[in-house]
C-alpha cells in the first residue's frame, strides 16, 4: 500500500510540475518571438520605417513594450487578389458573370462542398482509422491527431491554397469562420434537435475550451501587427503539441482534477439515497424518466469522459449513407421509436434489479456506460461505398448528380472498408489527399471569382460561405449523434476540431512558407507573412469573447444546455456575421488594429 501510494504521489507531483512549467514555456516562446521581432527591426535600419512610426520612449513602462508595434512595412505587400496569375483565367468575363453566368460558379462551389465531404468521409477518414490501428494509438491521441485531421482536411487545404496560391486571407477567414460556426451553430443545433436537455460532462469541455482559448488569445496577440513571423507560427503549433500531450495523459489529469475517490464516494452515497427515495408505484414512464435523467444528472459529477468519442469523425458515417438515411427518415424514425420503446421496457423491467445493485463500484458503472455507448456506435457499422443503381427515383436523381465525382473517386481510391483492400490504406491516404487538394483548389478559385464578381472581400467569403460550406457535414452528423443521446460527445468533438484548425490549419502552411523561403534564400532573414485585414483581428477577438460568455453561462446553468441556449447561439452567430461584414466594409472600425 505504501509503495502504491508513493508511486501515485510521485505521478501527481510530475503532473503538477508539468502544469506549472507549461505556462512558463509558453511565455518564454512569446517573449522570444517578441525579441526576435525587435532584433529584426533594428537590423533593418531606419530607412524602412515609415514616418508615422515614432521612436520608442525610453521611459515607456515595461509591460507596454511587450505589446506588438505596427511594423507593416517589414512584411512584403500582399499581391492583388484579382491577379489572374494566381488562378487560371475564368472562361467568362466580368460582365458576363454579372449578367448571370456567376450562377454556374455558385453551383460549382456547392458541388465542391459535397465532393469534399464525400472524399473525406468515404475514403480519407476510413484510411485514418486503419492507420491508427496499425500504429496502436490510444483513442485520445488518435482523436486529437489523425481523426481531427480527417474532419478538418478541407479547412487545412484551404489555408494552404490561401498562403501559396491565392496569397490572401481566404484560408484564415475560412478557419476563423468555421471555428465560429462549429462553436455556435453546431452547439445550437445539437441543443435544438436533442430530445432532452443537453447534459454536458464538464471535464472534456473545460479541457478543450481552456486550450482553445489560449490558442485564440495568442492568435489575437500575433495578429495585432498584421504579420506573422516564424517564432509566432512555431508557438501556435506548439499549442497543438501541448494539446496532444494533454490527451495522452487525459485519464491521469482527469483523476487529478476531480480528486479521485472522495467525489466518487460522495456521488455513490447520493445515488444510493436517490434510489432509496424512488416511490413504489406502477408509473413506469416516471421510473424510466427518473432513471434516464435524474440518476444520470446526479452522477455527472463523477462521470469521466469517454475517450473513444472525442473526435467527431470517429462516430460519423459516410456522407452518402447519411444522405440515404435522410431520404428514408420516416421509416427509420418509426423503427427508432419502436427500439427506444423496447429499450424503455427493458429498463423498466430491470428497475428492481437496478435498485439492488445500486451500490456497485463506480469504476464498474463507468465501464458499463462505456460499453453501452460503444454498442450504440456499432449499431450502424460503416459499409463500403455502394455503387449499385438505387430503387427510388429520389435516390436515382442523387446518384446521377453525384456520379461525376463519386465514380472517379470510386475507381481511383481503394475503399479500405472492404476487407481485401484494408492493406492498401497508404494508397487510400495519399490519393484521398490529392483529391482533397484538387477540390479545395476549385473551391477557393470559384469563391474568389464570386467575390470578384460581387466585389466581396475574400475575408468575408471565407468567414461566411466557405466556413459554413466546409462545416455543414459536421453539423449534420452532430445533430444525428445528438438525437441518439450522445450530444455531449458531439459538443466535445466540435471544440476539439477547432483546436486542430487554429493550431495546425493556420501555422503549418506558414511554417512551410518559411521553410521554402529559407531554402530559396538561406543567407537572408525570413520575411514575415502579411495578414493585413480590416476586421479579421476583431473577428477573432469577438469569437474569443463569445466563447468565454458561452462557457460561463453553461457553468452557471450546471453544465446543461436547453433550447433557449440554442436560439441565443443562432442569434449570436448572425450577429458575428453582421459584425464581421461591417468591419470588412468599413462600417465599423476595429479598435484592436494598431496599424490603423
Amino acid at each position: 500500500m505504501r509503495v502504491g501510494s508513493t508511486v501515485r504521489s510521485r505521478a501527481k507531483a510530475r503532473v503538477v510540475r508539468r502544469l506549472i512549467l507549461l505556462p512558463v514555456a509558453l511565455v518564454a516562446i512569446i517573449g522570444a518571438a517578441h525579441l526576435m521581432r525587435e532584433r529584426r527591426s533594428n537590423q533593418t535600419g531606419p530607412g524602412i520605417i515609415t514616418p508615422e512610426n515614432t521612436p520608442v520612449n525610453a521611459s515607456k513602462p515595461f509591460w507596454k513594450t511587450l505589446l506588438p508595434t505596427c511594423n507593416r512595412s517589414l512584411a512584403p505587400p500582399a499581391p492583388d487578389v484579382n491577379d489572374d496569375g494566381q488562378f487560371p483565367p475564368d472562361p467568362f468575363s466580368l460582365e458576363q458573370r454579372q449578367n448571370g453566368f456567376v450562377v454556374l460558379h455558385m453551383c460549382g462551389l456547392i458541388y465542391m462542398f459535397v465532393s469534399l465531404a464525400i472524399v473525406c468521409d468515404e475514403f480519407f477518414v476510413p484510411s485514418l482509422d486503419v492507420l491508427t490501428e496499425k500504429l496502436s494509438l490510444s483513442d485520445d491521441v488518435a482523436g486529437a491527431t489523425f481523426m481531427a485531421a480527417g474532419g478538418s482536411a478541407p479547412e487545412f487545404f484551404t489555408s494552404v491554397i490561401g498562403v501559396f496560391i491565392a496569397q490572401n486571407n481566404v484560408g484564415i477567414g475560412t478557419i476563423v469562420g468555421s471555428a465560429t460556426f462549429n462553436i455556435l451553430c453546431v452547439l445550437a443545433f445539437c441543443t435544438l434537435f436533442s430530445k432532452s436537455i443537453l447534459d454536458l460532462t464538464w471535464w472534456p469541455l473545460f479541457r478543450d475550451v481552456s486550450i482553445y482559448m489560449l490558442a485564440l488569445a495568442m492568435l489575437v496577440f500575433f495578429f495585432m501587427d498584421e504579420m506573422i513571423t516564424f517564432p509566432e507560427a512555431l508557438a501556435m503549433f506548439s499549442i497543438y503539441i501541448v494539446y496532444c500531450t494533454v490527451m495522452k495523459f487525459n485519464g491521469q489529469l482527469e483523476q487529478l482534477v476531480k480528486k479521485g475517490s472522495d467525489s466518487e464516494e460522495a456521488s455513490a452515497h447520493e445515488t444510493q439515497k436517490l434510489a432509496a427515495d424512488v416511490p413504489h408505484n406502477n408509473n413506469n414512464n416516471d421510473l424510466a424518466q427518473l432513471e434516464g435523467s435524474e440518476l444520470r444528472r446526479r452522477s455527472s459529477a463523477r462521470r469521466q469522459s469517454v475517450p473513444i468519442l472525442h473526435s467527431g469523425t470517429m462516430f460519423r458515417n459516410g456522407i452518402m449513407q447519411l444522405m440515404n438515411q435522410t431520404l428514408e427518415q420516416l421509416p427509420e424514425d418509426s423503427e427508432e421509436d419502436d427500439s427506444s420503446r423496447s429499450r424503455s421496457n427493458v429498463n423498466i423491467e430491470s428497475h428492481d434489479m437496478h435498485r439492488l445493485n445500486v451500490n456497485q463500484s463506480m469504476p464498474d458503472r463507468r465501464s458499463s456506460q462505456i460499453e453501452e455507448i460503444k454498442s450504440l456506435l456499432e449499431e450502424q457499422e460503416e459499409k463500403p461505398l455502394d455503387m449499385t443503381w438505387p430503387e427510388t427515383w429520389v435516390k436515382r436523381l442523387t446518384y446521377v448528380l453525384l456520379a461525376p465525382v463519386v465514380i472517379p473517386m470510386w475507381v481511383t481510391i481503394p475503399d479500405v472498408r472492404k476487407s481485401h483492400n484494408r492493406g492498401l490504406y497508404p494508397a487510400t491516404f495519399i490519393i484521398s489527399i490529392l483529391w482533397i487538394a484538387f477540390f479545395s483548389y476549385l473551391m477557393v478559385w470559384w469563391a474568389n471569382t464570386i467575390g470578384e464578381t460581387f466585389v466581396i472581400p475574400t475575408e468575408i467569403i471565407g468567414l461566411t460561405i466557405l466556413a459554413a460550406g466546409t462545416s455543414i457535414p459536421d453539423l449534420i452528423t452532430s445533430v444525428i449523434v445528438a438525437r441518439k443521446g450522445l450530444g455531449d460527445m458531439a459538443v466535445s468533438s466540435s471544440v476539439g476540431s477547432n483546436i486542430f484548425d487554429v493550431c495546425v490549419g493556420l501555422p503549418i502552411p506558414w511554417l512551410l512558407y518559411f521553410l521554402i523561403e529559407y531554402i530559396k534564400h538561406p543567407n537572408e532573414p525570413l520575411s514575415p507573412i502579411s495578414v493585413s485585414s480590416k476586421g479579421l483581428l476583431c473577428s477573432v477577438g469577438m469569437l474569443f469573447i463569445m466563447l468565454i460568455v458561452l462557457v460561463f453561462a453553461i457553468f452557471l446553468s450546471g453544465w446543461k444546455m436547453n433550447k433557449i441556449f440554442g436560439i441565443l447561439m443562432i442569434v449570436s452567430y448572425v450577429f458575428f456575421c453582421v459584425f464581421s461584414v461591417s468591419l470588412e466594409t468599413d462600417k465599423l472600425v476595429c479598435p484592436l488594429n494598431i496599424c490603423g
